[in-house]
């Protein structure tokens, strides 16, 4: 076996065959936007990226002969915390496990991360960070046999029981029909919602307003569906659905922390998803993280939602010599 840099987004459908042939084993529902399954016109748009950005040694793909076998791949982000987080992704096809692939697209992962750790954040605090999913039994062991564990833990859930009904407005409070001009106001609301959701900052990402804004104007996104919460001209809390056909995924839940404890998260649920039925949704699906201290994951179950599947963020401190920039 060699690992080597991606080439270019010409092995987009090398990459993609390795997720096609991964997803009995691993128990992937492809059309689940919770689960690490990039569509092949992702992975082009992806690698495209890469080769233009000069971060072609960031992928490695694992090869035995003239067969891709496996992949791996590394992300860096920092987190309110004052941590860079160095996520090492990796997928491999089941027939080639336990023959050591994973393990070493482990251990360049790791590699790689620490000599760019010591490189653009000397000094600085860092940790590596992967994902298994609770069906993805190999990954799970491999991350747990190299000393990973989970930090928190994202929800699938899905609406499995009857919806109540539309539960009232607060007082004083009203859902108005989203403008362009409102969408700055949305990005803030959203920002603020999320700033303290962990303690010390632990975990948190701050919400970048230039990529949210872009993502709501992307024309998967419907404003007619969204749901937002006014008190006067300021922005209280968003509901945000995507529907394509008969699914639907409810893209955001928030409220501004003034706002919480009177009930609205749930009234603008209540409204949207009473919506999307209305328009012919018979699948709504949703995430949420468990350690949340909103209880985000109380009020889902309330209108319907069942948990599904659970998604680890495992999480492994850097050697402690790395902190000395060795």
């Amino acid at each position: 076996m060699k690992l080597r840099p991606i080439r270019g987004a010409e092995e987009a459908e090398a990459l993609y065959a390795v997720h096609v042939g991964r997803a009995t084993r691993d128990g992937i529902e492809p059309t689940s936007p919770f689960e690490d399954f990039p569509s092949l016109e992702d992975l082009r748009e992806a690698l495209t990226e890469a080769v233009a950005a000069g971060q072609q040694d960031q992928w490695q793909v694992a090869q035995i002969g003239d067969q891709v076998v496996g992949y791996g791949q590394i992300e860096c982000w920092p987190e309110a915390d004052g941590a860079w987080v160095y996520l090492n992704q990796g997928w491999v096809l089941p027939e080639w496990r336990g023959q050591g692939v994973g393990t070493t697209l482990l251990d360049w992962a790791e590699t790689l991360s620490r000599r760019l750790a010591a490189a653009e954040h000397p000094g600085e605090k860092a940790e590596f960070a992967a994902n298994a999913s609770s069906t993805e039994i190999d990954a799970t062991a491999l991350l747990e046999h190299a000393g990973y564990s989970a930090g928190y833990t994202v929800l699938e859930m899905r609406l499995q029981a009857d919806i109540p009904p539309v539960h009232p407005m607060p007082t004083g409070l009203e859902v108005r029909p989203v403008l362009p001009e409102h969408y700055p106001l949305i990005v803030a609301s959203v920002g603020e919602a999320y700033r303290q959701e962990y303690d010390d900052g632990r975990f948190n990402e701050d919400v970048d307003p230039d990529e949210y804004l872009a993502a709501l104007q992307k024309s998967r996104h419907d404003p007619t569906l969204w749901q937002v919460a006014w008190d006067g001209d300021e922005v209280a809390g968003q509901v945000i659905p995507i529907q394509k056909d008969d699914i639907a995924d409810i893209f955001e839940v928030s409220v501004r922390p003034a706002w919480r404890r009177r009930g609205l998260a749930r009234a603008l649920l209540s409204r949207a998803l009473h919506m999307v039925r209305e328009r012919g949704a018979t699948t709504v699906r949703l995430s949420t993280v468990a350690e949340f201290r909103t209880r985000a994951r109380d009020l889902y179950h309330s209108v319907g939602f069942r948990l599904l599947k659970e998604f680890p963020r495992y999480r492994k401190p850097f050697p402690a010599r790395d902190a000395n920039g060795s």
